[in-house]
Formats: C-alpha cells, structure tokens, sequence
C-alpha cells in the first residue's frame, strides 16, 4: 500500500469515527443545584456541567430496614423500585432478620414445628453444651451451620433448615437474597436479636403494610446444636435459652449477611 493510499484510508475512517452518545441520552439531564445534600452526584464523563443525582445510602445501623438492593436508607429516602426485606441486627457482622417467620412450607407466616423428625449428632456441626460460650464462640455461624444441617441424612426431614432454604423473598434484586442465601440463626444470632428486639419489633411494626409482623415472644429455634438428640432454642418473651428436643415445636425466623 502505498503513502497516498494510507492516507486517504486512515483519512476515511477518520471521517466516519461514531460519535459518543450526549449527556442527555446517558441520563445526565440535571445540574449539580438539582441535587439534595443527601443525593449522590455523578458527572457526565463528557460535560462535567450535566449530572444525574442518585440516592446516597447510608451505613446499616441496628434496626435499620435493609433493602433488596443490600443497602440501607435514610427513612422516605429508598428508590421508589427498592423494597424493604430484612431489619439490621447486627451491624458489626452484617446480619439482617428477616421482615416474617417462614412456615414449614418456606412461606412466610407463623406456625410452630420440628426441627427435624429424625436425631443424630450432625456431622460437621459443633456440639455447644457450655452455656457460657454457646452466645459468644460456639456454633455461632449459622450460614454454615444450616449448610451442615441441610447436608445431614440421619436427622430425617430438617424442618427447620428446609423452611428458610425454601424461602424467597419478592423485592430481591440482587443474589445475596435470594432462595438459598437466608439461613436458620445461630443461638449467638437469636440472643442478638432478643437484645434488641424492642427496636427491631419497631422497625418491624413501621413495615406492616409491607407484610412485615413483629417478633412473637415465644421460642424460636436456633442452628446451633446441643448433641444428637438436642438443639437450643431461644425465648423471644424473656431471652430465656433452652437446650430442646428436636421433635419440639418452635417458630422460625430466617436472617440473612448482606
């Protein structure tokens, strides 16, 4: 190819270089006086003078309402297409409970059952007989501790464990909610939230148009085993911890880590 001929090509295609779309059609239709002090601004990467504005989320503190997206809000403050799914327990280990207890179906609503209809000591799943390390070092992963118990086949049918791993949350966008993410708390889990349970419940009763119901003050049961025949339990009513058969009845309430 000779000179002349470089030229003219690398010259043609030049004159044909796409332009890049405008601000407008990006989205970046406002300017930075548009936005609230609570709004993100994002600048047009091609006119820094044409923005959009974003709402900021705000760290997840204990009894804020967590949203499908994974962030928190401040109050009237989430995108209109987000909805609320879980309320904040424990902000240090980011953990969320779930806005309903789940039935043994996986639906949400309230009603007692096993945790399972068989016994055995669950293999991979720690034994917590010291009640005074059951709430701060034992069993306290309940994320792994219902992937030990779903993984079991001598406990029989694992309620419990079933329940939360059937249970689907509409609202979700994005995969750490979704079925099979949420998990049976641990004892250290339920404790957490009993020791916070009037701002939760608050926070809860604020969502009852969303479906959401308040924690009962019953016996609700944990991920964290005892031995083979038992589990503990804890009493929403009084922070009471039982150490209980597996064929008693309990509620459930799924949580989550976001």
């Amino acid at each position: 190819m000779s000179l002349l001929t470089a030229f003219s090509f690398n010259k043609a295609q030049a004159q044909t270089c796409v332009q890049p779309p405008s601000c407008e059609d990006l989205g970046y239709t406002k300017t930075k006086a548009d936005c609230t002090n609570a709004d993100m601004v994002l600048k047009c990467p091609t006119d820094t003078s044409k923005v959009t504005c974003q709402i900021n989320p705000v760290p997840c503190n204990i009894g804020d309402v967590l949203y499908g997206d994974g962030y928190c809000y401040k109050e009237g403050k989430a995108p209109a297409n987000i909805n609320p799914i879980a309320v904040v327990f424990d902000a240090a280990n980011r953990l969320a409970v779930a806005l309903t207890d789940v039935k043994q179906n996986g639906s949400t609503g309230s009603e007692e059952f096993y945790w399972s209809s068989g016994y055995c000591d669950t293999s991979n799943l720690v034994n917590c007989t010291d009640s005074s390390t059951v709430i701060t070092t034992c069993g306290t992963d309940g994320k792994a501790n219902t992937d030990a118990i779903l993984a079991s086949t001598c406990n029989g049918t694992t309620y419990a464990a079933n329940a939360i791993n059937s249970y689907q949350i509409s609202g979700c966008s994005k995969v750490f909610c979704l079925k099979g993410k949420w998990f049976l708390p641990s004892l250290r889990d339920l404790n957490t939230i009993y020791s916070f349970k009037s701002t939760i419940n608050s926070t809860l009763s604020s969502l009852s148009s969303k479906g959401a119901s308040q924690l009962k003050g019953s016996n609700y049961w944990s991920s964290t085993e005892y031995g083979n025949t038992i589990v503990w339990r804890l009493s929403m009513s009084d922070g009471s911890r039982y150490a209980s058969g597996k064929g008693v009845t309990s509620y459930v309430r799924p949580v989550l880590a976001f």
